[in-house]
């Protein structure tokens, strides 16, 4: 192998390093924006969940053995 050909290949390993390596600051921000969207993510999802079920409970209040739970729900939903 040549000098030049080293060196060609020198370049070429050290563009592909720069291309796949991002630097701290991109690497920190994208983790911090990931972390923040995964966290809103499951505010979000466990309200709807919550809302879900209690939407549900609602609707079973008519039924004698699952009164008592929907009952306590709401009262303690209402302090």
């Amino acid at each position: 192998m040549t000098d030049k050909k080293r060196v060609e290949f020198a370049k070429q390993v050290e563009y592909m390093y720069e291309a796949t390596n991002p630097s701290w600051r991109k690497l920190l921000s994208f983790a911090f924006l990931k972390g923040m969207a995964a966290g809103f993510g499951v505010f979000l999802g466990g309200t709807i969940l919550v809302a879900i079920l209690l939407w549900i409970l609602s609707g079973l209040g008519q039924l004698p053995f699952l009164n008592d739970i929907t009952k306590s729900a709401e009262h303690t939903l209402q302090k």
